[in-house]
This record gives C-alpha cells, structure tokens and sequence, in this order.
C-alpha cells in the first residue's frame, strides 16, 4: 500500500513532480506529471483507488487538478471558478473529494468546492463570507469524526486558527477556535486520527520567524493543547503530513533556512518526538533526506486505504 509525494521542483523548475514508497525506505525514481507547472506547492489526495492532484497555476491564480490510476496522469483540468493567491488545500472526505482555498489577491476569504468522481461542484464563500486568513489552510479529515481546517488569521494577524466540520460542507464562523497561544511565520498544518470513543486527536506542525518548526498535541478535538515542542526541522515554509502504515502519520518539508532546497521526511508516531522512518530513533536536524529531490515548496503526501492502528 503506498504513500505518495508530489512536490515542486527547484530554482527555475516549475513542474510538478511524484513519487511513491511501499515500504517506508525507498522512494521510486521520481516522474513529471506532464503538463502540470505551479509556482507553489501542489495538494494531493487518495480517493476510491485514484490520486488527486491540485496545484495554482504558474501563470496565473486559476486553480487546476489532474487524475491517476497510479500509473500515469490524465491531462490537467482547471477548477471552475476557483483562483487563489496560495496554493489549495485537498483533502478525500466522508461524502466526497473537497478542495479549499484563499481567495485571489487581497480576498481573504476562504472557498470550498467538491467532486463527486465526475463533477466539480461549483466553489463557494465559506463562513458566509467573512475574511478568515491571509494565507492558504491545511485541512485533514480521512481518519478525523469532523473535517478540519486550520489556518493563520486575516490581515497581520498570525494566530493559528482551526474549525471542525461534520461533512466538510457546512462551516460556522462560531466553532473557530485558537491553536496554542503562538503565531506561525507562514501556514499551520494539521493531521489527525480517532477510534471509538474518542474525541479526534490532532497534531499541528508550524514554523517560526527563525524556520525552526514546532508542533502540539491535542488528544480532545483542539479544546486543549500540549506545551509547543520543538522538532528537528527546518523550513522557510510550511509542513506537510499524510497518515501511512501502523503510524500516526509521516511529515515532509523542504526550503531549509541556510539555502539548501533537499526534501526531508519523518515518522511522527511520537507525535511531539520525531522518528527516522527507517530507524525509528529519535531525527536528528538533517537526517532523512530524500536523494535527488529538491524543492522550493514542501511536498504534499498522500496515501490510500485504513492508515491509523
């Protein structure tokens, strides 16, 4: 059962890259997915057997996704109607794929649209419309009760925010709460789980003004945090998480703040101690390093069937 990755390429490489592991160590030869080119980073999503793929258009802020069968892609597609100033969010939900974005330029709202295999449903405003984040959200929602969203809020302010929604549909301005009293220098990312009786279990990954990434606990559905524990690694931008295997889930990044563009990953079983996929030791700063990848943006991670033990 694979977990996949798609990423960006480096420098004045602005296509749009994937490759895939089936077993935790090794990572096939990287391929282009043809005709996929973005200044950012792309999401990805597995869903009913395909790989989704969505990404911001390099020339302008139209928002484009393609298909796999895991072995080739189809020909990109544009979403309709959907332009953004960051890169989506895309996420396989309970009742379909949704993808969600910040608006274009100065437009500070966020938009929700969903596929139903055929069909994109045309994008909507969500929270009725109030300005929420000057940045991209992270969404997480294949092993989580609720679908969730976090983001960075509108205008200066940088307070990690989150909101559930029960079918990733239908989101409340009112459920919006506060991640850990903390502020993130660009974009949150968040992965969960639960079981049975349980509240979701979240993990939250951000980097500081200095590109060192911290990450919180929350075993009850963001009502509580953990105290923010530093993790060894580095990045100018964001984090990026897939659930795989027996693990909580595995994280990527990539844009080291001393100028080198290599992707790096990690097991987050520990939640706030980070693990050598391969070892299983506690990462140190440097380690895991993904041969012959580089990136300007971090890499986007996804992967099929029952994850969580």
């Amino acid at each position: 059962m694979p977990l996949y990755m798609a990423w960006r390429g480096a420098l004045g490489d602005t296509g749009l890259w994937w490759s895939q592991t089936r077993n935790g160590i090794t990572w096939t030869p990287h391929q282009r997915v043809f005709g996929a080119m973005s200044l950012e980073r792309p999401a990805l999503a597995a869903w009913r057997g395909l790989l989704y793929l969505a990404w911001r258009d390099e020339r302008d802020q139209a928002l484009w996704w393609a298909v796999s069968d895991r072995s080739s892609w189809s020909r990109p597609r544009a979403v309709p109607g959907a332009h953004s100033s960051h890169s989506p969010a895309l996420v396989a939900g309970h009742h379909g794929l949704h993808l969600y974005w910040k608006g274009p330029g100065a437009d500070e709202r966020l938009f929700h649209a969903a596929f139903d295999s055929r069909f994109w449903i045309p994008g909507q405003a969500l929270f009725n419309g109030w300005p929420m984040t000057s940045s991209r959200p992270s969404a997480t929602t294949t092993h989580t009760t609720c679908t969730w969203l976090t983001f960075t809020g509108a205008g200066r302010d940088r307070t990690i925010r989150l909101c559930p929604s029960p079918d990733g549909t239908e989101w409340n301005h009112r459920h919006v709460v506060r991640g850990p009293t903390t502020a993130a220098s660009s974009w949150p990312s968040v992965v969960g789980r639960t079981g049975a009786g349980r509240a979701d279990r979240l993990l939250l990954a951000w980097p500081d003004h200095d590109g060192a990434v911290w990450c919180a606990l929350s075993e009850d559905a963001a009502q509580h945090w953990s105290r923010p524990a530093p993790v060894p690694a580095r990045t100018l931008r964001g984090i990026a998480f897939a659930g795989w295997g027996t693990v909580d889930a595995y994280a990527a990044w990539a844009v080291t703040p001393d100028g080198e563009y290599g992707i790096l990953w990690a097991d987050t079983t520990g939640g706030t101690t980070w693990h050598d996929p391969d070892t299983l030791r506690p990462l140190r700063h440097g380690q895991r390093r993904l041969d012959e990848r580089a990136s300007l943006r971090e890499p986007a991670m996804a992967a099929h069937g029952t994850m969580w033990r």
